[in-house]
């Protein structure tokens, strides 16, 4: 059976398509620069993921934070939450739905090498790179808001 001929120009569908490319690549600029200048502006905030974390059940962590058969007594590390926010978990009390803190494992300055940690014989956290000493609740190290909600400890761990 015979096919028709194309009876449409070459020539005009290429004219389209370059022109629909140029529409596009306008459009992409535009809509790039107007996003990257309301940013600078303050007027948009980009929040790229979730800033609340659950952690766990607060029975089960502090039992197993508390008990030197399980974790040794020692503070739960949790590395790369929220990208590079790596964070102690710490229970301090003996109520599982009190005494959370969570605090990041290093100076905000530090190089991500570095590492408060925990000695257990003297409850204390020990900067790996400058050897500074941080007491068993983190002070000294940003802190993060923490709460036991329905029974699963939560944190807000925003950068910056």
């Amino acid at each position: 059976m015979p096919v028709a001929p194309n009876r449409k120009n070459p020539a005009s569908q290429a004219t389209a398509i370059a022109v629909a490319g140029l529409i596009g690549t306008i459009a992409i600029i535009f809509v790039v620069t107007r996003i990257a200048s309301q940013a600078s502006e303050g007027d948009l905030q980009l929040n790229l993921g979730d800033d609340v974390f659950t952690i766990g059940d607060a029975e089960d962590l502090a039992a197993k934070i508390d008990d030197e058969d399980v974790f040794g007594g020692d503070p739960l590390l949790i590395s790369g939450l929220g990208n590079d926010r790596d964070v102690w978990v710490q229970h301090l009390g003996d109520d599982p739905t009190k005494g959370w803190l969570v605090f990041a494992v290093r100076p905000d300055d530090a190089p991500r090498s570095c590492i408060a940690q925990w000695e257990r014989d003297v409850a204390q956290f020990v900067d790996s790179c400058d050897g500074t000493v941080y007491p068993e609740d983190g002070q000294g190290l940003r802190q993060y808001p923490v709460e036991v909600l329905d029974g699963q400890v939560t944190a807000t761990i925003a950068s910056g």
